[in-house]
């Protein structure tokens, strides 16, 4: 039985770090991400999909994307969609009725299990519920596959998850995807698929979901699959050794040359550059713009002041800098202390 792992999609996102024109391309291209996955389950002969919390963001998603959600489900059968609330979309009500193909875990106040076939059982509880579904423990058939899914992070009990025959727990909440599944106990295995879509610059990497393999009761194949639309990208170029702008420039082209044009970016100036290096960071982020989808840039470097070319400086910022020169302290809090003295001294902005 072939079974799709994903959650945290977040249709409906407000995605309020982007400009309104880019984030409505990206509000939409999130759920365009759902439609493909639920397509390429339906061709690639999936059985189940199993979402793990958090498939819209909030409780007070527009009515729209969920009539557009269920119709997606719907048109995606015979394959069978379980989903688990998250905390996000904690005790969401969908707009009914329900496509036939969806199945939820709001039946009671603590887990529920359907029997998927093929000696494969699936468990879970929504998020409200569980302080219920952890009262007792949960002990699953000895001779089935168990998988169980739910949406948390550190605050679930996992103590209270082991040896009771979990075989696969498929879990939501963490964005970042686990390359490789990690052991619950001396029987089962646990994971988080990550985001389907990056939505922001914490979200960097590829994005995807896992798809399952399930033959004699056992896991005998795992794939990591992405449709993503774009990947967020982050990039540092260290500008110590740049004499201009131009340069400054170049070495933000050459860091990015091999990312695709149409991704997000992050690029992160770093380094110890000249303090007259003027690097004139928003024209290098109109000029990447250019490129890109969306760029975002964050300056952490940091001026390399030598305290010898102010010896014989008479002027306050050489009296400064000499001063500063006869305390102890460690360099890398010297050279913040010279930076914000001097352009103080300069009549330039601080950034603290």
């Amino acid at each position: 039985m072939k079974i799709i792992h994903t959650g945290d999609v977040h249709i409906g996102s407000a995605l309020s770090a982007l400009p309104p024109e880019k984030a409505a391309i990206r509000k939409r291209e999130i759920f365009e991400g759902f439609v493909a996955l639920t397509r390429y389950a339906k061709d690639n002969g999936v059985a189940a999909v199993l979402i793990a919390g958090d498939l819209f963001d909030e409780n007070g998603v527009a009515p729209h994307w969920k009539k557009e959600t269920l119709a997606c489900i719907a048109a995606a059968s015979p394959v069978r969609f379980f989903y688990v609330s998250g905390n996000h979309d904690n005790g969401l009500e969908f707009i009914p009725p329900l496509p036939e193909n969806l199945f939820t875990f709001s039946q009671n106040h603590g887990w529920y299990t359907y029997d998927l076939g093929e000696g494969i059982t699936l468990t879970g509880a929504d998020s409200r519920n569980f302080p219920q579904a952890f009262s007792t423990p949960l002990r699953l058939p000895e001779n089935k596959f168990n998988i169980v899914m739910l949406h948390g992070g550190e605050e679930l009990p996992f103590s209270k998850l082991q040896n009771g025959n979990i075989d696969y727990l498929a879990l939501g909440h963490i964005h970042k995807p686990m390359p490789k599944a990690e052991k619950l106990d001396f029987r089962g295995v646990y994971r988080y698929p990550g985001c389907p879509e990056g939505r922001g610059f914490d979200e960097v990497g590829a994005r995807g979901f896992f798809l399952l393999e399930i033959r004699g009761g056992r896991l005998t194949n795992e794939k990591f699959l992405s449709l993503a639309k774009r990947t967020v990208q982050e990039v540092r170029v260290d500008i110590t050794a740049c004499e201009s702008y131009f340069d400054v420039e170049n070495r933000a082209f050459e860091a990015t040359a091999q990312i695709p044009t149409g991704d997000m970016l992050k690029v992160v100036l770093c380094g110890n550059p000249r303090a007259e290096l003027k690097k004139d960071v928003s024209l290098l982020l109109a000029r990447l713009c250019e490129k890109f989808f969306f760029v975002k840039i964050e300056d952490i470097t940091r001026p390399y002041i030598n305290p010898r070319a102010f010896e014989n400086d008479l002027t306050e910022r050489g009296e400064f800098v000499r001063e500063v020169g006869r305390y102890e302290m460690n360099e890398a809090f010297r050279a913040e202390v010279l930076e914000v003295g001097l352009k103080a001294l300069g009549g330039e902005e601080i950034d603290l």
